[in-house]
This record gives C-alpha cells, structure tokens and sequence, in this order.
C-alpha cells in the first residue's frame, strides 16, 4: 500500500497581501490553487481584487488597514491553520516544478528550516539579468514555530527564535515586477518614502554629501558593476530607479531632521 502523500504529510498555508491587484490576482491564484490554504490580506482594494480572491475555494480574505509590510503580512501567518508558510505577492507565479520542491524539502525539514528560493525577474515583458537582479534569492517558506515577520514597513525581513538552517532550492519563482515604466516609477517613489519613514524612526541621520553621492553610487553599481548595461534599455532604466529611489529616500530623511 503506498504512503501518505507529500501534502498530506507538510500541509502549507500561502499568505499574501493585495492592493487593487485584480489584473495579477488570478494567475497568481491559479499557480497556487494545489496549496490547501491562502490567506489574502488585503488593505482596501478599490477594484476586484477581493471579488477574485473569493472564487478560489482555497482562499481566505483578511481586511486590514495598512500597518507596514512586517506586520500585516505577520496578520495572514497568525491567521493561518498550518505553522509552515509560504509567502508571496500577487506578481510572482509558482510553478508545478517548484511546488513539488517545497514540498518534498518540508517532508523531512526541521521547524528552524527556512527555504531559500531563486527568482526569475521579469520588467516590462523581459527577464532581467544584471542590475543585482539575477541572482536573486529570496526566503519564502518558514515555520512560523520558529520564525516571524519582524515589524520593518518596506523591506520586510524574518526573525527567528533560533539559529535558522536555510535551505536552498533549485526550482524558480517567478516574478512579473513592474508592467510599465508608470508603474516602475510610481512603486520606485513609494518604496522610498516608506524607507526613509522607516529610518527616521530608527534615528538614522542623513547628510549632504550623501544625498550627492549615494545616488552617483548606486546608479554605478547597477550599471557597471552589477551589469545592468547587458540589459540594454531596460538595465538603464532600473539604474536611473534606484538612484532615484536613493536619492528620494536621503533626501526624505535630510528634510525631515532639518
């Protein structure tokens, strides 16, 4: 007689957070509709993000007010009936290849694992190979047992109870991250500002020279030497955004404590 199944045996909940998302929400649904549960916290779509969500039999909508990254994704772990998470946003698409991956990785893990997945980073209709783009890593699945969001408001990032034993897959995710140089521009700028929030409250200070020359900085670091000019057109205009995003951030920071 053959053994339980791998999902059976490592039952996982996959939480997400959704902003009028409708235009990504059921392909993003659809790469996860073998997962037993998602948890879809959504911060007051305005479009039919919600209406999406709740045709998949498998999703659970959480409504809640904006409280940062850290702490409203830690909303859909606490809401979640499994303790292993899986957490993604409604660009990114799994694959059949990389769900049988986690799956088969949590069947023997211990509850300190925490599963490092490559992304494959797509702009504008284009994978993206420099920039500091690929290789991209990124921690996805966790015990909540062990580990948790910690309260960060941009660049959220995991905590753990004990030492953590990180897991590398070799299956992709993949990543469909801006659509349009609008929307690469206006999530640039906000990403910023919630990043120069996030410094002001940790008492981070800023001065001249480095709103002058963090910008110069980053910019040729995506572009020379992480490679961004190998993705022509578009390897330029991510290296103008994040010299942007630096700049905005800083000199947020500077105005701010003057």
């Amino acid at each position: 007689m053959a053994g339980p199944s791998v999902t059976q045996t490592t039952p996982v909940s996959v939480v997400m957070i959704t902003r009028n998302e409708a235009t990504n929400m059921t392909a993003c649904l659809e790469s996860l509709k073998d997962f037993e549960e998602i948890i879809v916290v959504d911060n007051g779509s305005s479009d039919a993000t919600i209406d999406i969500a709740s045709t998949f039999p498998n999703v659970r909508v959480l409504k809640s007010e904006w409280k940062g990254y850290g702490a409203t994704r830690q909303l859909g772990v606490d809401a979640a009936r499994h303790n292993w998470i899986l957490w993604m946003d409604a660009d990114e698409r799994m694959t059949p290849a990389l769900r049988e991956e986690i799956l088969v990785t949590l069947a023997h893990s211990p509850t300190n694992s925490i599963l490092s997945i490559p992304r494959r980073n797509f702009f504008v209709g284009k994978e993206i190979h420099g920039c500091g783009w690929s290789p991209d890593r990124v921690l996805r699945v966790f015990n909540r047992e062990n580990t948790s969001f910690d309260d960060k408001k941009v660049h959220e990032g995991l905590h753990s109870k004990s030492q953590r034993d990180v897991v590398r897959l070799n299956q992709a995710l993949i990543h469909f991250s801006y659509v349009s140089i609008q929307q690469f521009f206006e999530k640039n700028n906000r990403y910023a500002l919630l990043a120069a929030d996030e410094r002001i409250r940790l008492g981070r200070k800023v001065y001249i020279p480095e709103v002058i020359l963090r910008p110069l900085w980053e910019f040729f670091r995506a572009y020379i030497l992480k490679l961004g000019f190998r993705d022509g057109l578009r390897g330029l205009i991510i290296s103008l955004g994040s010299a942007i995003y630096v700049l905005i951030r800083d000199a947020t920071c500077l105005l701010r404590n003057s």
